[in-house]
Parts: structure tokens; C-alpha cells; sequence
């Protein structure tokens, strides 16, 4: 345990708090931070024993350059600005990080040159297409030789970030709770009243950074959101130490446009180790890290929606061949030889999976950009997608100040 010794009454009565965030991930603490140092009082809420627990600690720990997002986009300045931070708090913090930029590489030289383009556009210094023996000298291995050199994407252990950040907000006096979840959510003259399993909370102002269960959360507050989220599990390979010399930073494939989804790629790790993924398969739970994790309930509520089922409809062939990938261990080796060869079934193991909490419209569209709701004396973080651990700190800033003013 990180944090408060875990309350042992029930329904105690607890101080008066000017915020109340629900979610101890990567962007309630850095909420929370921004908040607390602003002279407002601050709790966290989480639910489970210790920070970043979920999406925040399970993903490819890529510090992203930003490269995909359309300039002047929301998500675009959050990520440009976030970058920045995060590399300063990373540096004060003393945590692991690498930025030694990434290759991303495809067969169809336009491609490339377009994401050259956008790469000016965002005003990106040092972004320069690599051909032929310019890019084997950056990688190697590489099967494809034409891509795109970015030098601002990098990677850190965003668990580590987040448990900093849960550090830096208890420096400055806020407060976290784990082991609380909570169930339901009452508006009160001047504030809320947050109850959970054991214990009663009040506070001003109610955030809700509660990632996978966020659209659940502000059902609680009494709103009705127009996006449903929505569980994709992201599973990764981790590559034998006999082939970590195959890649010597990133090697990514250019992302399909229509799709939120990277897609598999290849990252060496802070630790040294090459991780392979992820893949995007429909999780049977909001916390299926396992195709044996199985909530009927959840699953019910995914399938039932009607967004998921425009969804599924339009993709389809892609879900389909995602979830081969998933269950068939040599389509996955298949799709890493595509970028670099040599990789056999042997010289691959699991890593821990994760669980992206995906925003679906009614009509059945992914939500690509960060999604925020206002409800009586709250703000509710509907959608939250890559690169929101890159972005964190910026998302942080932005919904202090929106919350201050």
C-alpha cells in the first residue's frame, strides 16, 4: 500500500475536500498534482491497492512524438505539450527514460512522404525520410528499407511515472485512499458525496478519471453520455535476450488511418528487452486482460449497445483477424518477421496484456480525440486514448485550469 492506511469504518463521515478524483491512473494524479498545487484540497479515490494499476501501468511505455495527430488538433497540442513535460518531470524525478526517436517504415514511399509532411506542418524538427543503407544504419535488421525518422518518440515506465506522481501530490499535502471503489454518487448542496464498499466521502468538485469504468461513473453523477466505453485487450510478446540486438530503439509500420490502433510494433524497453504488439481484440470484461476474464454482465452491456454492433459490423474482417492473431501464436511471429526476420514461435513469451478503455459513438464510431463531459459540479474524462500517459501531464494542466476558471 502507497498511500492512507485503508479506513476501517463504515460509512464514516470524512472532511470536507474542494476535489474529489475518482482513479488513481497516470491522469487522475496528474490532475490531482496540478490541483493540489494550486492551494485546493485534494483527494484520490482508487479501487485497487496501489497507482496505475490498470491502463496506465500495462501499456507499450512509448513516449510518443505526436506524429499521427492533425496539427492544431486537440489532441495534437495536449501531446506536443505533454511531451514536454513529462520529459522535464522525468529528468527532476530522476526516472529511466530513453528519447532516441523511431522508425516507422512502410512499403509505399507516398505514405512516408506524407507523414513527412505532416510532420512539418506540426513544426517537428529533425523528421527526415531514410532510405537503403541510411536507414539500416539506424536499424539494422529491418526488412523494410524506406521510412521516416522521428527523434521525439522515446520510452519510460509509465508505472513508475504514475507512482511519482502519486509521491508528488502526497508532497504537497493531497491525499489518496486505495482500496476504494466506489458505487454510487450523490449531489448535495455545494458538492457531492461520493460512497463506496465502506466509507462516505465529500468534496466540492467531483473528477472522474476512472478510465474503463468512466462511462459508468458518470451514469452515477446523474449524465447520460453520448459514448459508451468500450474494452479492447492489447496483447504483447516480450522477445528472448538472444534477439534483443534486432531492433535498437522502435520500428513501427505506418498506422492504418481509419483505425485509433498503432497496430504491432516492435520497442525496445527501458529494461532492454524488445516487446512485440499490441494487438486489438474485444476484451469479455472491462478488466480482460485474459480471454478466461469473463463478465456476462459487461459483456452483455459491450454487445448489446448499439454503437458496438455498428461497430463490429463495419470492421468485421478486422476483428476477425485480430482475434487469429490473438489465439494463433504464429500469425502473431508472422506479423513480427514482417518487420524484422528471424523470429520464430520459441523466441517469443507473454507479456502482461492490457485493456484499452475505447469511447464508441451511437453510430458506431471510435472515438479518436480526448472526450470530456461537464455534469453539476463535476468533469467526467470520457475518452482518454493513446498517447494520454505521453499527453498526461498536459491533460492534467488542462483540466485544472478548465476546473479553476
Amino acid at each position: 500500500d502507497r498511500g492512507s492506511t485503508p479506513r476501517t469504518s463504515t460509512n464514516m463521515a470524512n472532511n470536507n475536500y474542494d476535489f474529489l478524483i475518482v482513479g488513481g491512473g497516470i491522469v487522475g494524479f496528474s490532475t490531482a498534482v496540478q490541483l493540489q498545487k494550486s492551494g485546493k484540497s485534494v483527494l484520490v479515490l482508487e479501487k485497487e491497492k496501489t497507482p496505475g494499476s490498470h491502463q496506465s501501468g500495462r501499456n507499450s511505455g512509448v513516449i510518443h512524438s505526436g506524429i499521427y495527430y492533425k496539427p492544431n488538433s486537440f489532441k495534437s497540442q495536449l501531446s506536443i505539450r505533454g511531451r514536454e513535460l513529462l520529459i522535464e518531470f522525468l529528468k527532476i524525478k530522476n526516472i529511466p527514460f530513453r528519447l532516441e526517436g523511431k522508425v516507422v517504415v512502410d512499403k509505399n514511399i507516398k505514405k512516408i512522404e506524407n507523414l513527412l509532411n505532416r510532420s512539418k506542418d506540426l513544426n517537428m524538427e529533425g523528421v527526415k525520410i531514410l532510405t537503403s543503407d541510411q536507414l539500416l544504419e539506424k536499424e539494422p535488421n529491418s526488412v523494410i528499407k524506406q521510412g521516416l525518422f522521428v527523434p521525439q518518440a522515446g520510452v519510460v515506465n509509465y508505472r513508475k511515472v504514475t507512482e511519482a506522481l502519486a509521491e508528488e501530490l502526497k508532497s504537497h499535502g493531497g491525499e489518496v485512499e486505495y482500496f476504494e471503489e466506489v458505487v454510487s454518487i450523490e449531489s448535495i448542496k455545494g458538492g457531492k458525496v461520493l460512497s463506496t464498499k465502506k466509507n462516505k466521502f465529500f468534496g466540492s468538485y467531483l473528477i472522474n478519471c476512472g478510465g474503463l469504468y468512466s462511462d459508468k461513473l458518470a451514469k452515477l453523477d446523474g449524465l447520460d453520455p453520448s459514448v459508451r466505453i468500450i474494452p479492447f485487450r492489447g496483447e504483447y510478446y516480450t522477445l528472448n535476450k538472444s534477439k534483443s540486438s534486432l531492433v535498437n530503439n522502435m520500428i513501427y509500420p505506418i498506422a492504418d488511418p481509419d483505425l485509433p490502433f498503432l497496430g504491432i510494433h516492435l520497442t525496445k524497453n527501458i529494461d532492454g528487452e524488445i516487446e512485440a504488439g499490441p494487438n486489438a481484440v474485444f476484451a469479455f470484461a472491462k478488466e480482460g486482460y485474459k480471454w478466461t476474464n469473463i463478465n456476462l454482465k459487461e459483456t452483455y452491456g459491450s454487445l448489446s449497445y448499439g454503437g458496438m454492433l455498428k461497430l463490429g459490423k463495419k470492421y468485421f474482417k478486422t476483428g476477425i483477424k485480430e482475434m487469429y492473431r490473438s489465439l494463433n501464436k504464429k500469425a502473431f511471429v508472422n506479423e513480427i518477421n514482417k518487420l524484422v526476420p528471424g523470429v520464430n514461435k520459441k523466441d517469443i513469451k507473454v507479456r502482461e496484456a492490457g485493456v484499452r478503455a475505447q469511447a464508441v459513438d451511437k453510430d458506431g464510431k471510435l472515438v479518436d480525440d480526448f472526450m470530456f463531459q461537464e455534469g453539476l459540479n463535476s468533469l467526467h474524462v470520457l475518452n482518454a486514448p493513446s498517447p494520454a500517459a505521453t499527453a498526461s501531464l498536459a491533460i492534467g494542466e488542462h483540466i485544472a485550469s478548465k476546473v479553476l476558471r
